[in-house]
């Protein structure tokens, strides 16, 4: 195999892990992308153990010189795929304006973030995997309308319509009693998931 083809085969390996970690619209991921995205890293290694090898080879029988690319893509590689998969589920470019989450007695985990931008973002949690429904919200008086950018039928539990108590700092679905979340106070704080807890 050409040395061209030896990095191009490197670098479109190397993009495969983009497909369950760049999410322009709604999304899940759970255990399955994981070990998905670990078979690509997997397969990545392999291949570049195999570019590495075939230079160490041609150094040693043939008195070439030494070719850093395979080990500048694995770096590049290294450092974007570990990037990727700590901010995935963030929004980085976004300033959160509001929070609420469900209590933790809830039969579904839900967080709504609101974004000064006019966006939202509901992540509804799961035992093996958690979902990401996007669209944007307007407020009018005390009340919060939601529009999800795709119908959203997943859980049952969630309206498009609530009543925001900024005294209580609760918010009150409109059409269904039992929904009630609770505004979080600290809007930094990083969620981290353990998959398979109760």
């Amino acid at each position: 195999m050409k040395i061209r083809k030896r990095y191009i085969l490197l670098i479109l390996i190397a993009l495969l892990p983009l497909i369950h970690l760049v999410h322009p619209g709604d999304f899940c991921y759970g255990v399955t992308e994981i070990i998905v995205i670990g078979a690509f890293a997997l397969l990545f290694v392999i291949v570049f153990l195999v570019v590495l090898f075939n230079n160490l080879y041609g150094i040693a029988l043939k008195k070439e010189l030494f070719n850093y690319r395979p080990v500048l893509i694995a770096v590049v590689y290294t450092i974007v795929l570990l990037f990727l998969l700590r901010f995935h589920d963030d929004n980085l470019f976004k300033t959160p304006k509001l929070a609420f989450k469900s209590p933790a007695t809830a039969k579904t985990n839900v967080k709504l973030t609101l974004f000064t931008d006019k966006d939202f973002e509901l992540k509804t949690l799961y035992k093996t995997y958690r979902c990401i429904n996007k669209g944007t919200f307007t407020m009018q008086n005390d009340s919060i309308y939601l529009k999800f950018n795709n119908r959203y039928t997943q859980n049952n539990d969630i309206d498009s319509v609530y009543y925001f108590n900024r005294i209580r700092g609760v918010l009150q679905a409109t059409t269904i009693n039992n929904t009630i979340l609770y505004q979080v106070t600290d809007l930094s704080k990083k969620e981290e998931y353990k998959y398979f807890s109760k």
